[in-house]
């Protein structure tokens, strides 16, 4: 049965019924003892039965009213006459009001409960996703400490801003064997130097202008280079193309090392062919940023500035303080930064170049900074023109 059309089903318990039948022939007793003439107290100036009747209808509900309503019922019909009809209406409205309220009170713990196991089943969803993404970065991060290959490292050894130490470090790193690196000007690519015995362009090849106006560099899988190689003879197998500050740099490669023929290699070249560049207008500029820091760091404040300049990219630099006791310590400061960064020592001043970095990028940085190194003093943040121009 549905109490009232209210949508709850009235399950009377053995428990509640038993309960509810002591407590009600206990104050039948009670009353009958001490005012036979009044046993359940209707005639008295407090109606102490509705006091009954609200604790037990919010105690148990509209179960629990329905009995106690139907025991009083009894024990009106038998102890008065006539019939008293507005105190048991009276007592209905005390039993209905606090079961219609306990019925809203026990929906909205329901509800509650359901938000509660919802945050908590997507608290475990989010929790065993972040697990799945911090696994996944070490993943990541392993396979690019065994990576055979390392932009700093190679870096390092791209002491002299020359075409031939170009080509000397693709050669060493990624055994390209045979290539060509040109120059784009003016509509027309210019040979800068051969590696092997060269490779002659064509400049109309749609290879070659598409890679040129999307600035883009490519390779030609194996297994296409086995199959056009039996049915033609193949010009390049792969592209690179990088935009720099002294122009445009295109290489094209005849013959490398099989394995290095991937995305990776390709795009380890691109970026080394873009640092060529760049190195090449840092060398011809003039460009000075500080006195005292190796030139790694020099041509990144250089191409920072250039962005600013040329796009308003915001780069800082975190001026730090230490004490000369534990320049070791901060030695290690090297390793502890990403792949653009750049880490400068003074005797008594770490300055750490944090490109294309707003200004929250670098608050962060030095929260997670602190954390290992918690000697360093923050003496200054500076954007990287203003830098340059102070120190």
């Amino acid at each position: 049965m549905r109490a009232f059309g209210l949508g709850e089903r009235i399950t009377i318990e053995k428990v509640v019924f038993v309960e509810i039948f002591l407590l009600t022939a206990f104050l039948l007793a009670f009353g009958w003892y001490f005012n036979r003439e009044d046993p359940l107290f209707i005639k008295s100036k407090y109606d102490l039965i509705n006091l009954l009747v609200v604790a037990l209808s919010l105690y148990y509900g509209y179960s629990g009213a329905i009995v106690l309503i139907s025991l009083l019922s009894a024990g009106y019909f038998f102890f008065y006459q006539p019939f008293p009809l507005n105190d048991f209406l009276q007592n209905l409205l005390f039993a209905l009001v606090p079961s219609e309220f306990r019925y809203i009170w026990n929906k909205k713990i329901k509800l509650a409960i359901v938000d509660k196991t919802y945050a908590e089943q997507m608290a475990e969803s989010y929790r065993r996703q972040l697990f799945s993404l911090k696994l996944e970065y070490d993943l990541l991060e392993k396979q690019s400490a065994l990576s055979p290959y390392s932009v700093r490292n190679i870096l390092e050894r791209f002491n002299v801003p020359s075409s031939k130490a170009f080509m000397e470090l693709i050669s060493d790193f990624f055994g390209v064997m045979s290539a060509e690196l040109y120059k784009y000007e003016n509509g027309k690519l210019i040979s800068l130097e051969k590696l092997g015995s060269g490779i002659k362009v064509d400049e109309e090849d749609p290879l070659i202008q598409e890679a040129l106006e999307l600035n883009r560099s490519f390779y030609i899988p194996p297994k296409d280079i086995l199959r056009k190689t039996m049915n033609e003879e193949l010009n390049f197998i792969a592209l690179a193309v990088a935009e720099s500050y002294a122009g445009k740099f295109l290489l094209a490669i005849k013959d490398m090392d099989f394995l290095n023929i991937n995305e990776e290699a390709l795009s380890y070249i691109t970026i080394l062919l873009e640092y060529y560049g760049d190195s090449i207008a840092f060398e011809t500029s003039g460009f000075s940023c500080t006195k005292f820091c190796d030139r790694e760091f020099e041509l990144q404040a250089y191409r920072m500035q250039s962005l600013k300049e040329r796009f308003g990219i915001d780069s800082f630099v975190v001026v730090f303080q230490y004490p000369t006791e534990r320049r070791e310590e901060v030695v290690k400061l090297k390793s502890m930064v990403k792949g653009l960064d750049r880490v400068c020592i003074n005797e008594d001043k770490v300055f750490v170049l944090l490109p294309i970095t707003p200004k929250e990028g670098v608050e962060r940085f030095i929260e997670r900074i602190r954390k290992d190194m918690d000697f360093l003093k923050v003496k200054d943040i500076k954007p990287i023109k203003e830098f340059c121009d102070v120190y």
